[in-house]
């Protein structure tokens, strides 16, 4: 049959309930191409660079849990998808990479864009990386990687295709669709019952939510079991969330995490629940935890005591774990401490967001547009049930802690530190949550990396709404010229990205675009991104000067 091997992977991604596949293609995916004319499932997409695939993938396998390819053209596609895999690999995302190699003939002798070890591009990136060597043995393969990758814990897998294989016209056996079911893994009785009697003990308990929450849905068990021990509730830190493990209008909300909120200062006992070890964004001196007992869960063994030393490690499925440690502390004692600790850390909170806000109001008519007040009307004008899809580098604190905050809103980012991603995660969250307002908050840097999204979200009519934190510069260099100077003082080089008219831009890829420089402006351009049946772009010119948080 003609182009048998490109059928047997079309069937066997449709027979596991793939929905979709990403791809920059080139020559090598001919058959591919060809035989997916004949599909409804998957469903191939364009895009037009192979970054905004694997990104856009991504997006879609975190808003389903379900495996999503990105089909990457040759080492020269593959090495323009990496960046973007990191960061799938750091949050955990089912996303397998499909890489058309060159026909085995050439591949040895030096042929037009092969590689000697293809796998060795990406292998520091995949839980597993393989080539297949058979053309009678692609869809066990490909029902391997798809395996691999939904299995706690979840990431992306790399998978090799030579173009000969997958273009033969010998039968090739697919395999009966296979479900891939999760091993329910549990952390030990003994490591239980010592994590229920550190929380049972607490005068002072912190809980901090992490991403395993949200992809394991186990939030609502998390802000139960914290409601239950009076737990102040915190979002996992900035520098390591991808997406966020629980609403920030749960009970007991009081902030994110951060070594020096009074909180974390304070604690006795503090619970990492779904998320790796704080992360370290250059040496320093500052301890990362407080001399607080520590309990920390994850569906990785390898990410428990990664960086910071745990007193009790909880190995398992996230729900699982949940459930036991409810079940062990059903009889809990009510604590006067913990409850009155609660109390203050959330009303402290509660207080901090109220001046922020008080103070954000007063940047409103102040031209460059102050981010704050920028923050503090997104927050006002947006849905409480949209999804953001966070990229906005040096705002990023103020986003979480305000357009996120006490709110419903679900978030979604990456602390990959690749640029571009935002924009292109949030195609796949538009097309797995069309019925969901998807509003992506990027930098100006970020939106010169990942340009190629637009045309993607216009040729399918998404309904994206891009806000550009446009202030016309590489804010993070100048930050970090900023803190190696200890100085505020210019000059900044090779940190100035003026002179881009992005409105312009953005109206030229089909995109609706406002160019907004008065606050006043926002809330109109808002309003009509919420109806425009396509992508909208709405650039806000914010001061040059604001670096972010240190």
């Amino acid at each position: 049959m003609k182009g048998a091997g490109a059928r047997a992977i079309l069937d066997t991604l449709r027979d596991a309930g793939v929905d979709l596949i990403f791809t920059c293609p080139g020559s090598t995916e001919a058959a591919i191409l060809d035989a997916s004319s004949e599909y409804e499932r998957p469903r191939t997409i364009l895009t037009t660079h192979e970054s905004i695939a694997v990104a856009a993938a991504d997006g879609y396998a975190r808003a389903t849990g379900k495996p999503t390819v990105a089909y990457l053209h040759a080492n020269v596609g593959l090495a323009n998808g990496i960046a973007h895999l990191h960061c799938a690999q750091l949050a955990n995302s089912p996303v397998v990479i499909l890489n058309g190699t060159k026909s085995t003939v050439i591949a040895n002798r030096g042929g037009f864009t092969t590689a000697p070890y293809p796998a060795e591009y990406v292998r520091q990136h995949v839980k597993s990386d393989r080539i297949a060597l058979r053309s009678d043995a692609l869809a066990e393969e490909v029902s391997r990687a798809l395996r691999i990758a939904s299995t706690e814990p979840a990431g992306p897998v790399y998978l090799g295709l030579p173009q000969d294989l997958v273009e033969t016209d010998a039968a090739v056996p697919v395999r009966v669709a296979q479900s891939f079911p999760q091993p329910i893994a549990r952390p030990s009785a003994e490591a239980t019952a010592a994590a229920a009697a550190l929380f049972a003990h607490a005068k002072r308990l912190v809980f901090v939510a992490g991403s395993e929450l949200a992809r394991n849905k186990a939030s609502d068990a998390f802000i139960a079991l914290a409601d239950r021990l009076d737990a102040v509730v915190l979002l996992e830190d900035r520098r390591t969330i991808a997406d966020s493990g629980v609403p920030a209008s749960a009970p007991r909300y009081a902030g994110t995490y951060a070594p020096e909120h009074p909180a974390i200062a304070a604690c006795d006992v503090l619970f990492f629940a779904g998320m790796p070890s704080p992360m370290e964004f250059e040496p320093s001196k500052k301890a990362l935890v407080p001399t607080a007992a520590i309990v920390h869960a994850s569906t990785d063994a390898l990410a428990i005591g990664k960086v910071v030393p745990v007193d009790v490690g909880l190995v398992g499925s996230t729900a699982a774990m949940l459930a036991d440690l409810s079940a062990a502390l059903a009889d809990v004692a009510v604590n006067a401490d913990r409850a009155a600790f609660r109390n203050e850390a959330v009303a402290a909170h509660t207080e901090r967001s109220r001046a922020a806000r008080t103070r954000a109001r007063k940047g409103e008519n102040v031209e460059p547009i102050v981010v704050s007040a920028l923050m503090a009307v997104l927050a006002e004008e947006l849905p409480d049930d949209c999804i953001i899809v966070g990229d906005p580098v040096t705002s990023g604190a103020e986003l979480i802690e305000t357009v996120i905050g006490d709110s419903n809103r679900a978030y979604h980012t990456t602390s990959g530190g690749s640029l571009g991603w935002g924009m292109a995660a949030a195609i796949g969250f538009a097309l797995a949550e069309p019925q969901k307002r998807i509003v992506s908050v990027i930098g100006d840097g970020v939106f010169q990396f990942g340009i190629q999204t637009l045309w993607t979200a216009a040729s399918l009519g998404l309904p994206i709404t891009f806000v550009v934190v446009n202030n016309a510069s590489y804010a993070a260099v100048r930050a970090a010229i900023k803190r190696y100077r200890r100085s505020s003082a210019g000059p900044f080089p090779a940190s100035d990205i003026a002179g881009i008219d992005i409105a312009m831009v953005a109206r030229g890829f089909g995109a609706l675009a406002f160019s907004v420089k008065n606050l006043r402006e926002l809330p109109a351009a808002l309003a009509a991104a919420g109806t425009h049946a396509g992508p909208c772009v709405i650039d806000v010119h914010t001061d040059s000067n604001d670096t972010g948080p240190a």
